[in-house]
């Protein structure tokens, strides 16, 4: 009989603890089995899995490396999803989303505003000329990041010459295009800078303040939203949710000088997850617990599903959803025709 598991945390980062224990004391106090895969246990685990001794009815994949074909987490990802688990995120959207090459064009296409960007491919690098119409187009400095990367690896924001984008694709080897970036100018929103790092999981929209050089989070409050007129990041983020149907990520957007928003890092597949209280520059933990209440009680619905009076529970919540989003249509077809 092969071991089973309701939950599983794929994860190979080992800051990321406060987010593991808080996940695993929700399973315990609800009755889901739970386990943590690590760097000590992926390649026993994906041995154990790949031979039918170990089942998985939810994956939550903190990984998303989706660059390295061979990465035993991504590896994971898709024997779990082949054998009819859910992986949050599907590893194959992921690798469509994560990728801000092709993303771009995607945010291009649907009107998302997006920094002015030109997208270089690895192959053209070394003939690539960045000549003055493109300095007059772009400014500078400008930014130079890779199309697959995380972490800030190979990103300038002070880039002037080629040798900026030699540079980003030396230090990012296994990232195929690389992006020139229109650098904004932050607009003063009171005490805070006008650059917004957004959560979105599982349909809901968390709001943070986040300065790009010190890396400080503050939470963003609703009367803060309805002084400056946030909505709109909102309408950004579910934007980039539909585009790319993924259930977890962050995004960076910028309120520019001129009062504009602009999405500058589209999709970052594995948030950052870091808490405040071991992290100067970590994120809030109320935002973090909140993250974990969300992704476990998405993981509990799948679990549950079909275990009895849970049943009526999910049919009720999922009436109401499509209640509301009715709601929500009619109102704006009224409002269209008046």
């Amino acid at each position: 009989m092969p071991a089973s598991y309701d939950l599983v945390l794929s994860s190979p980062f080992s800051n990321y603890d406060f987010f593991g224990h808080k996940l695993e004391e929700l399973c315990g106090k609800m009755g889901l089995s739970f386990f943590l895969v690590d760097d000590v246990w992926i390649h026993d685990f994906l041995r154990k899995y790949q031979a039918g001794e170990v089942t998985v009815k939810v994956l939550l994949d903190l990984t998303a490396n989706q660059q390295l074909p061979n990465d035993p987490y991504t590896l994971l990802a898709h024997a779990v999803k082949r054998r009819g688990g859910r992986v949050i995120d599907d590893p194959d959207k992921t690798a469509q989303a994560a990728h801000k090459g092709r993303f771009h064009q995607k945010l291009v296409a649907a009107r998302v505003p997006v920094p002015e960007t030109v997208v270089v491919p690895r192959a053209e690098i070394a003939t690539f000329k960045i000549d003055d119409e493109l300095k007059r187009r772009m400014g500078v400095p400008f930014v130079v990041k890779p199309a697959w990367g995380d972490s800030g690896v190979g990103v300038n924001v002070n880039g002037t010459s080629e040798a900026d984008l030699l540079k980003s694709a030396e230090e990012c080897p296994n990232s195929d295009a690389f992006l020139i970036q229109k650098r904004l100018v932050m607009k003063d929103l009171g005490r805070h800078k006008g650059w917004f790092r957004m959560f979105h999981i599982c349909g809901t929209v968390i709001a943070c303040w986040w300065d790009p050089e010190t890396h400080a989070y503050h939470m963003v409050t609703p009367s803060q939203i309805k002084q400056y007129k946030l909505n709109p990041l909102r309408r950004a983020m579910r934007a980039i949710a539909r585009l790319s149907e993924m259930e977890k990520f962050s995004a960076e957007i910028c309120v520019h000088e001129d009062g504009k928003l602009y999405v500058v890092d589209y999709l970052n597949a594995d948030p950052d997850m870091n808490p405040q209280s071991f992290y100067d520059n970590g994120v809030p933990d109320e935002v973090v617990r909140h993250i974990v209440w969300l992704l476990f009680n998405e993981a509990m619905h799948t679990v549950k599903r079909g275990q009895g009076f849970f049943d009526q529970e999910l049919l009720e919540s999922e009436a109401d959803a499509d209640w509301l989003e009715q709601r929500k249509r009619e109102q704006a077809e009224a409002a269209g025709a008046s």
